[in-house]
């Protein structure tokens, strides 16, 4: 038999096994990705730590716009509507949402769009990647190699894990594959720049492969390029002719996890790497003031 200090002694070091677990898996979570700038005061984004798609407009109460659903990755097709998804999730979907609503109408299920992040064509095809090609996925279901071809270009390597999308002006498609950025031009092939080098920040967390990775990618009215690198604590500009500037760097564990812009304005959602601290959203405007557009509060 244990003896009353024993059991006692048995619990608290359970307890705090419990709280040494808990910190770990609130470090190990994996936030967003996704965001969308709808105005110069409004975003929409994921949050699969609350399983709740947000709109935050300054000076406003954030507003879920999709709850229940444990969504990374959130986009605007060229048809000018927004989708999100719970590719994550056992039995998970696709779904097009409402920036005003808390509608949500399921578009394909996960079965079918075998991934975790995606980009949507004006024609509402789904284009996504499926093993080490590009795919789209038509409104009827049919399912074809993109624009004809999907693949990586002659002397690149073929694709390995797209984590982020964004469209072009000029009708291409932007893609980050682990520390690669790359472009599907209109014939559906896929060009890389070099691959994003740099040193890891601790602690090194959200499923770390040991290199950084390109959780988001935005574009200007002046053809620059951003990135959100959580793994760097970066976030990154390249102009039209290549030239790399660090704009941002995470400060007391905040992460920049996703990148969107809006008339020259650039928002930056971020994460907390240690602590529970609901996501929040900074905006740096075209005359360099930053401001904190909205944040979401701790999760209790």
């Amino acid at each position: 038999m244990f003896s009353e200090s024993t059991i006692e002694t048995k619990v608290r070091i359970a307890l705090a096994a419990l709280l040494i677990f808990s910190l770990s898996t609130l470090a190990l979570a994996h936030p967003g990705g996704g965001m969308v700038a709808l105005d110069a005061n409004t975003v929409v984004f994921a949050d699969p730590l609350n399983n709740i798609v947000w709109r935050i407009e300054k000076g406003t109460q954030p507003f879920p716009i999709a709850s229940g659903i444990h969504a990374h990755w959130v986009t605007r097709g060229l048809d000018g509507r927004l989708y999100a998804e719970s590719l994550q999730e056992m039995d998970g979907a696709l779904f097009r949402i409402d920036s005003d609503s808390k509608d949500k109408v399921l578009v394909a299920k996960g079965t079918e769009i075998n991934a975790h992040v995606f980009a949507v064509g004006k024609d509402g095809e789904i284009i996504f990647q499926k093993e080490g090609l590009l795919v789209e996925r038509k409104p009827d279901g049919l399912i074809k190699p993109y624009r004809g071809s999907g693949s990586s270009a002659r002397g690149e390597r073929s694709l390995t894990s797209i984590l982020a999308y964004t469209w072009g002006s000029d009708g291409s498609l932007w893609l980050s594959d682990g520390n690669r950025l790359g472009r599907a031009v209109r014939s559906g092939e896929i060009g890389f720049a070099p691959a994003i080098e740099g040193t890891l920040i601790e602690p090194q967390v959200w499923n770390s492969t040991g290199k950084p990775r390109i959780w988001s990618i935005a574009r200007d009215s002046k053809k620059r390029i951003y990135l959100a690198l959580p793994d760097l604590g970066q976030v990154i500009r390249i102009d039209e002719y290549g030239k790399q500037s660090v704009i941002d760097r995470s400060v007391g564990g905040w992460r920049v996890t996703a990148v969107a812009t809006f008339d020259d304005s650039i928002f930056m959602l971020e994460n907390s790497d240690r602590t529970n601290d609901g996501p929040r959203v900074r905006v740096i405007r075209p005359s360099g003031k930053v401001e904190i557009l909205g944040e979401v509060m701790a999760t209790k």
